[in-house]
């Protein structure tokens, strides 16, 4: 199972600056929510994912905010792991805390402080032996 699949909501992004939103089961008038906050919906491998592009970048954080509001009306499993909803001084600049890279065979990730490495430990990863670089265990 894959960390989007584990949420009735998951919300992300790339590290081009796309915001994604993925829904891992039904929810009533959840189409109209997303297109209405800005999100199109496009398919990948046989899902629907909805979509902010770069360009939104500095009101994507209200966008999915308004989005997430919404669909809090019919579930409050959802996670957010986007970086380009926080609003960083509403800068298109702004970095991630944390960078999650996914490889076939590993999960591995780059904190960008030592309060998100932190976190990072108590969720299970593991530092590596480059300074601020965590792996999740094998297992």
């Amino acid at each position: 199972m894959a960390l989007t699949d584990h949420h009735d909501i998951f919300i992300g992004s790339t590290g081009d600056g796309w915001t994604f939103l993925v829904l891992n089961r039904p929810l009533r008038n959840a189409a109209r929510i997303l297109t209405g906050a800005g999100f199109t919906a496009r398919e990948h491998q046989g899902r629907t994912l909805y979509l902010l592009p770069p360009e939104t970048a500095e009101d994507a954080h209200e966008r999915a905010g308004v989005a997430a509001y919404g669909l809090m009306a019919h579930t409050l499993d959802l996670v957010d792991l986007a970086w380009t909803t926080r609003q960083h001084g509403a800068s298109p600049d702004a970095q991630p805390h944390v960078t999650i890279r996914f490889t076939e065979h590993a999960v591995a990730a780059t904190a960008a402080t030592g309060q998100a490495g932190a976190v990072l430990v108590q969720y299970g990863f593991v530092p590596a032996v480059a300074q601020r670089q965590y792996a999740c265990r094998p297992d």
